[in-house]
């Protein structure tokens, strides 16, 4: 049976797009609902930052968004993607997860977000929380830990029975997505080499990383050539891509977190951006397989419940551990967005909905 809701809630809300002047706590929003059977509503305990928030805040995906909510209309828009909560109504098609499970995971960036007392996701994008993780340690993982094994285990054939004796580049190691991936390649068996500012090298270093190179230096890239080819490159900066795709070893593969296809459909429109992003990827993957012998791959981070299903006995065994860099209080949120936006991560900035969360 489902919970009895209140009338409204809280969430974090933007009613345009633009600056972080354009947030808006809004303490009398509607409640979500559920409009697909497989949908799940979630009462949050706690929630984090990721990159992709303060881009949407800012109309990264505008058109994308406008289709996918024309129904409902865009605005407000409540932001936010990951969460850590508990089952309080399920579609009717529902099966993962049941009313009253406690549950970790993302949100589509359509319409009602995690930033809120109440968000609605999809069930394949939630698992059930495991009891040794805390919910704010949970909340700081589902997208991250999504796009880290999207990347690896999918993109880059990195997973624990291929992993033994390979040497992986992680171009951004010290963000989110870069201190989950550090750690699932060590506890699978490879070695690491990643690029960092210089404060964050003791941070890599913790968690495993072989190598930490200070991507300020300006011998960073003789460095990076110093250690030979890789197996797989991670890029999650997107800023020295023609450099990087030299250095992916023979059948190796090349995996970027930062490609244009949703740049190219906010100015060409949905269709023609689609088509001219496909055929910009298909030119880029036959030149890498043509004159490297190696596979160029773009990454779209989407949430993933089985991935956070197959990640759990990593962090029950100890060889991946959540990376909290800042927590603050939902009254706070407004000023989370500020420090996110103006410092470099270390891992995941994480906020409490719920008082006294943990």
């Amino acid at each position: 049976m489902a919970a009895k809701l209140p009338a409204s809630m809280r969430a974090l809300q933007i009613s345009k797009f633009g600056s972080n002047a354009v947030l808006q706590l809004n303490r009398n929003a509607k409640l979500p609902v559920i409009q697909r059977t497989d949908q799940v509503i979630v009462k949050v305990a706690a929630t984090s930052l990721n990159p992709i928030d303060v881009q949407i805040r800012g109309g990264y995906s505008a058109k994308m968004i406008q289709r996918m909510t024309q129904k409902q209309g865009m605005f407000p828009l409540t932001l936010g993607r990951d969460f850590a909560g508990t089952v309080i109504e399920i579609g009717s098609s529902v099966r993962r997860v049941k009313v009253g499970d406690k549950v970790w995971g993302t949100c589509l960036p359509f319409g009602t977000g995690a930033h809120a007392e109440y968000t609605v996701a999809s069930q394949m994008a939630m698992a059930i929380k495991p009891d040794f993780l805390s919910d704010i340690e949970a909340a700081s993982i589902p997208f991250v830990g999504s796009t880290a094994w999207a990347g690896l285990a999918g993109r880059a054939k990195i997973s624990a029975h291929k992993t033994k004796g390979k040497k992986v580049l992680i171009l951004g190691g010290s963000g989110g997505v870069g201190t989950l991936a550090i750690q699932m390649i060590k506890a699978w068996g490879g070695s690491v080499v990643t690029t960092c500012s210089s404060d964050a090298m003791a941070l890599v270093k913790s968690l495993g990383a072989d190598v930490a190179i200070d991507y300020n230096s300006s011998n960073a890239w003789a460095d990076i050539e110093s250690e030979g080819k890789y197996n797989a490159i991670f890029d999650l900066t997107g800023k020295n891509e023609d450099e990087a795709v030299r250095l992916v070893a023979k059948r190796g593969y090349y995996v970027t977190l930062h490609n244009p296809l949703i740049q190219m459909m906010e100015d060409m429109g949905i269709f023609r951006g689609a088509l001219r992003g496909s055929n910009t990827l298909l030119r880029k993957s036959l030149r890498q397989s043509w004159k490297y012998g190696s596979t160029y791959n773009w990454l779209y981070p989407v949430g993933n419940g089985l991935a956070l299903d197959k990640l759990t006995p990593l962090f029950k065994d100890g060889k991946m551990k959540p990376v909290i860099d800042r927590k603050f209080t939902f009254e706070e949120i407004t000023k989370a967005y500020e420090v996110f936006e103006n410092g470099h991560a270390r891992g995941k900035t994480v906020i409490s909905i719920e008082p006294d969360v943990e």
